[in-house]
């Protein structure tokens, strides 16, 4: 143990993440958006089910785009 520090002296640092930049914002078609309604009255608010139907959105871009 270091002799020059207390253990109330001590302190803990919590390790970040590195930042990583994440893909570039794609726009929704007017086709995705609208198969996005359709999705939305047929499964609610399933997002896989919803990313299924769509076909070229994750399930993240979904949930994302039904908060907007």
């Amino acid at each position: 143990m270091d002799t020059n520090t207390s253990g109330d002296e001590l302190l803990l640092t919590k390790a970040r993440k590195p930042y990583t930049i994440t893909k570039q914002r794609e726009r929704w078609t007017k086709d995705e958006h609208d198969r996005f309604l359709e999705a939305l009255r047929l499964y609610g608010r399933a997002w896989q089910r919803i990313q299924e139907h769509i076909g070229t959105k994750t399930a993240v871009q979904i949930r994302s785009h039904a908060q907007r």
